[in-house]
């Protein structure tokens, strides 16, 4: 997960959640798929330090010298996709992370946010909300606010997303509620 996320980086996540997990999930796939075991080879096989020190050559070598500068490339290439996976993985926890604090949050308040940027743009909704809940819009915008630092401060807290889904006393306890 992210360590600090902002009030836009929420707002973004709440337009754009299914867009991001796709995105996060194609990037995943491409990650993959980008291993170049031909590239790797002729590198490797390409490249040579002389043992005097003076510049490598273009020379073709031996096969233990294309076989440890092969192992050598592919270790870096994994390092990297290590890291790359990382990232991509903590991007998507931290939108799975974002959407339980919002479905954790109270009635009003996921559904004054669900107007302002999950079901309609943000004027449409706010007119919306106007007339139905009868309130000013300044006080849309403070109840809007209010959600918005609720779902912060649950993404900070030290609760695990199925705590705040209230689903983890169920976990443990599901021995004992059994359906015969």
């Amino acid at each position: 997960m992210l360590r600090r996320i902002s009030e836009d980086y929420i707002v973004n996540v709440l337009k754009n959640h299914d867009q991001l997990i796709l995105n996060c999930q194609v990037e995943l796939v491409n990650i993959f798929k980008s291993k170049d075991e031909i590239g790797m080879i002729e590198s490797a096989s390409m490249t040579r330090k002389e043992p005097d020190g003076s510049a490598p050559t273009n020379a073709l070598v031996d096969l233990q010298n294309v076989l440890e500068q092969y192992t050598k490339l592919n270790e870096e290439w994994e390092k990297s996709i290590l890291a790359n996976v990382r990232s991509v993985v903590e991007t998507q926890e931290t939108v799975y992370r974002i959407m339980a604090c919002f479905n954790n949050l109270e009635q009003e308040q996921k559904y004054v946010l669900e107007q302002l940027y999950i079901k309609r743009p943000f004027k449409e909704g706010m007119q919306i909300l106007i007339k139905e809940l009868d309130r000013s819009r300044a006080s849309i915008l403070r109840f809007r606010k209010d959600a918005i630092c609720a779902i912060k401060t649950m993404y900070d807290s030290e609760r695990s997303n199925l705590e705040l889904y209230g689903l983890y006393g169920l976990a443990l306890n599901e021995g004992n509620n059994r359906y015969r």
